[in-house]
Order: C-alpha cells, then structure tokens, then sequence
C-alpha cells in the first residue's frame, strides 16, 4: 500500500485495498487474543490526489467483525463501513512541515501526517483508522441483560434461582447520595 509521490503529482490515484486483517500487526495482535474476528477481508476504494501543498486520501473501508457483547457473552457480528479521510505533508530541510503559512492553525492542528521520502505506506495509517472503527462495546441488544453475577447464567434466557447479591454495609451511605452541582 506505497504511494509513489512522483507518480502522484501526474494525476491522482485510485487505490484498492483488499487486505486480510492478519497482515496488520495490531489487528493480527487482537484476532490472535480473541479480542474480535473478521469475518471478511479488509475492502475498499482510496483515492490520492495533491490538494496544494498536500496529499489528500480518501475513501471507504468496509469489513465484518464479530466481537463478544459486553454483557453475556454472545458473539455479535458487525459490519464496518470506515470513512477515511488522511492528509500527508512533506517535511523540509529542518524537519518541519513544509505546507503554507497564512494557515491560522498550526499543522498538528490541522492533523497533517508528515513524510518524508519518495513514497508513502499507508498500512500504519489505515490500521489506525480501523482499530477507531472497532466498537467500543458490543451488546447484543439496548436491553441485554447480561449474565447473573452469583452463577453465570445468560438472563436473557430466563431468570435464575439466585438470590439478589448483597451490598457491603459499609456502602450503604452511598446509596442515596447526590453530587451538588
């Protein structure tokens, strides 16, 4: 996934991704721990194009992920559709980035990558996009209502014969109360 800049300056690049989520490092991290599945290969259309002073990437990603809800267990599966927008800027001589100045925002503001080189790997860039994308906390419904916390039991499946679990008295103060505004 190089962009060669020289190429780019011509006219702008299409680019497609049709990637394995393994042949990332991070993403091979979490498949390998369990953390979540793709079910699908990482697809999509990038286009860069020069924009000034910068290089512009955009498109769309699309995947799907299956991950355990965050409250019984149940693995819930989730198409992803990611939308990427990622603008790069040439570092000068003194390391800077070499974009205008008349910019009231500075360039970290403005959340240019920087580079440096005759080409451009998108690979680190567009992980990072990914793994923002994953949710945060699956649940398989709004109204799950997770696993009984004395035997385990999924309660979306039936209530259990536990009895209510019991409050450190110590906490009991806290019950009612209210933090002033």
């Amino acid at each position: 996934m190089l962009i060669q800049i020289d190429k780019l300056k011509r006219r702008p690049r299409q680019i497609v991704i049709d990637e394995q989520a393994t042949d990332f490092a991070v993403l091979h991290d979490l498949v390998e721990e369990g953390t979540i599945l793709f079910n699908d290969k990482i697809h999509g259309t990038l286009e860069a194009a020069w924009a000034g002073d910068i290089i512009q990437v955009t498109g769309r990603l699309a995947t799907t992920v299956t991950s355990s809800c965050g409250r019984c267990l149940v693995p819930v599966t989730e198409q992803l559709v990611i939308s990427v927008l990622l603008c790069y800027a040439g570092l000068d001589d003194d390391g800077e980035l070499a974009v205008a100045e008349d910019v009231e925002l500075t360039n970290q503001e403005l959340g240019l990558i920087p580079y440096s080189g005759s080409e451009i790997d998108l690979r680190p860039d567009l992980e990072q996009e990914i793994i923002m994308a994953l949710p945060q906390q699956t649940l398989c419904e709004k109204s799950c209502r997770g696993l009984c916390p004395v035997c385990g039991r999924n309660l979306n499946q039936g209530g259990c014969e536990c009895a209510p679990p019991v409050f450190h008295a110590g906490l009991a103060a806290l019950k009612n109360f209210k933090a002033k505004k």
